[in-house]
């Protein structure tokens, strides 16, 4: 489903519930409104029939006997015409009777004269006056006022009182007016009403939507394009021109994005094959190299470098030794990304390796260790498949060491290269030579150690003097995670504290 279709089912959708909502209330109201004039109708005949009665008559018929009396016959005969008189598409009076105090029971109301051609709802003179089912202990008065309500077979009956008072104004019997209202309530009645609004409201919704979906989605649809233009690698694309509304301001930032991106492209094809991702994502990220300028700052560098390999790509064809390098740097430069590292430069069979910078970790050291680790482990899975394949295995040493370096861009205009200089680096490539020496995989210096010392197992190798540097350091290897601390880096924080 397209945009546009979605945006038309919508509106049609809020015009259709809208219109429902106000169909339902005017339905409600109107029904409500009906009902009371069907009430007051029968009300109206309720008190005109009762205003024309004898009260003596009503009042002498107190027993079954008196059905056979002139006065029993002549009230039917007023009644029935009454009845038949308001048996019409407004008002249908099902049934009309009198009511009188109850001989027996003076809080309840007996039956007089009863109209009924229908035998379910036969009354004896006598009977208690029911609704529902329930005898009315109220006297006259009370009745008077109240609108029985009641339901049967689906209709609806409204039932209203008219009183009957003697020559001194006293209210002696009452006239009882039963009116039915059609089947389902009054919808049938106010159905046409209803529909042809409806009908209206729905068909100036299907034009209205029309209209306005295309309008509101066209300048859509023309940015979606430049987007896609601009997606698929045109920097070119012509940006439309939109009135100042909202698509503006989207066309304004449209052109900045493009611009902006173009720069970045430019930026990125041109030093791609340079410099590692995570710096090239950094100058991005700050919008050129000044993110990179130079600057003191804590950082552990990893040195790592195939033992023999040399002596060993003598006896190799150079295509095969190209390959295994390849397959060799895929595995480390993917561990080393993994653990936040930042590849500074290869060194023909080695790599020099940046934790700390261009961005900043609080976990460098544990991250450099970690990254050496995995390496290793990569290296043996690697010289498994070698072997299988049968070609020759190799080795691999590691030095690893933290401190304060120069970090940024080092160079002349015509080239510039991201490194870190220092000590800190010296040291590092050092005990990366010492680790043949050591005979160990991985030769960590005290000041890495330190900053890892919590989540890993150490072997001391004792106090080392390299070449080119007059302090000794205290150096480690690293035999693999603790087990009881066998976590992640950042959680090793406590050891950092205690």
């Amino acid at each position: 489903m397209t945009y546009r279709t979605k945006v038309f089912a919508l509106l049609l959708l809020l015009v259709v519930v809208a219109n429902g909502l106000l169909a339902y209330a005017d339905y409600n109201d109107s029904d409500r409104l009906l009902r009371q004039e069907i009430h007051y109708k029968v009300r109206s005949i309720a008190y005109s029939t009762a205003a024309v009665m004898d009260p003596v008559a009503i009042t002498s018929i107190r027993t079954p006997a008196d059905q056979n009396s002139p006065a029993y016959a002549n009230i039917l005969k007023i009644l029935l015409q009454v009845r038949d008189a308001n048996r019409r598409g407004d008002t249908y009076v099902q049934r009309m009777f009198t009511l009188t105090v109850s001989s027996r029971d003076p809080k309840a109301l007996q039956y007089g004269v009863e109209t009924t051609d229908n035998i379910v709802y036969t009354r004896q003179v006598g009977d208690i006056y029911r609704i529902d089912g329930i005898p009315v202990s109220v006297g006259l008065e009370d009745l008077m006022p109240k609108n029985a309500i009641t339901y049967y077979a689906g209709y609806r009956y409204d039932t209203a009182y008219g009183p009957v008072y003697d020559h001194s104004g006293k209210l002696v019997a009452a006239v009882g007016v039963v009116d039915i209202e059609p089947r389902y309530g009054l919808l049938p009645l106010l159905r046409p009403h209803v529909l042809i609004t409806f009908a209206i409201s729905l068909l100036f919704a299907l034009i209205l939507g029309a209209v306005l979906s295309r309008r509101v989605t066209k300048p859509l649809y023309e940015l979606r394009k430049i987007i896609d233009a601009i997606a698929g690698g045109d920097f070119n694309a012509i940006v439309p021109h939109f009135r100042n509304d909202q698509f503006a301001e989207i066309a304004t930032s449209l052109k900045a994005m493009e611009t902006g991106l173009r720069e970045r492209d430019t930026i990125r094809s041109a030093f791609s094959g340079y410099i590692s991702r995570q710096v090239l994502d950094a100058v991005l990220t700050a919008g050129g190299t000044a993110a990179l300028k130079g600057e003191r700052r804590r950082i552990t560098v990893l040195f790592a470098d195939i033992r023999g390999f040399t002596t060993l790509s003598e006896t190799m064809p150079p295509e095969d030794v190209v390959e295994l390098l390849s397959e060799f740097f895929d595995r480390m430069v993917e561990v080393i990304l993994r653990n936040q590292g930042t590849i500074d430069k290869f060194l023909g069979d080695g790599m020099m390796v940046i934790f700390g910078a261009p961005g900043a970790d609080p976990y460098q050291e544990e991250h450099a260790v970690k990254a050496a680790l995995e390496m290793q482990e990569e290296l043996r899975m690697l010289c498994e498949k070698w072997q299988s394949q049968g070609r020759h295995p190799f080795r691999m040493g590691i030095g690893i060491n933290s401190g304060n370096a120069i970090v940024g861009n080092i160079g002349s205009k015509e080239h510039m290269e991201y490194t870190a200089i220092g000590d800190t680096v010296n040291l590092a490539s050092r005990l990366e030579s010492e680790s043949k020496t050591v005979g160990v995989e991985i030769l960590v210096s005290e000041y890495t150690h330190e900053g890892a010392r919590p989540l890993f197992k150490w072997k001391e190798a004792g106090v080392l003097h390299v070449k080119g540097r007059e302090e000794s350091v205290h150096a480690y290897s690293v035999e693999g995670l603790d087990d009881l601390r066998r976590t992640s880096p950042e959680s090793a924080a406590e050891g950092h504290a205690k």
